[in-house]
């Protein structure tokens, strides 16, 4: 059985939404042979998604929506890579996560 859930925003990951609905039908269907697959719409878990399905993870410093200095990720598979917003300019990076839409950047994307 594959298992493939996307993030719960604000509550789970991708793999600890997988995790828990594994664990509950581990309970009641022990025999049952289970994949976890975890998927992602582009947004927050997007680049997690992609390393779970075999691309690396490359780390780097970038400029975050504040302008100050935050360390971001892309994956990489061969001559592929996946970028995610969220990671360099994503509301986690704002100060208490809240929108800034007249100042904040997306000038680290760019840089990812």
């Amino acid at each position: 059985m594959v298992i493939a859930p996307d993030k719960f925003k604000g509550t789970l990951t991708a793999a600890e939404a997988a995790a828990h609905v594994a664990a509950g039908l581990r309970r009641v269907r022990p025999d049952v042979p289970l994949t976890p697959l975890l998927v992602a719409d582009g947004g927050d878990g997007t680049v997690d998604a992609a390393v779970a399905a075999g691309f690396s993870r490359v780390r780097t410093a970038v400029t975050g929506p504040t302008g100050e200095p935050v360390v971001a990720s892309y994956a990489v598979r061969g001559t592929t890579a996946v970028v995610e917003l969220a990671e360099a300019s994503g509301l986690r990076r704002l100060p208490g996560g809240r929108p800034a839409p007249l100042a904040a950047s997306s000038r680290g994307t760019g840089e990812l």
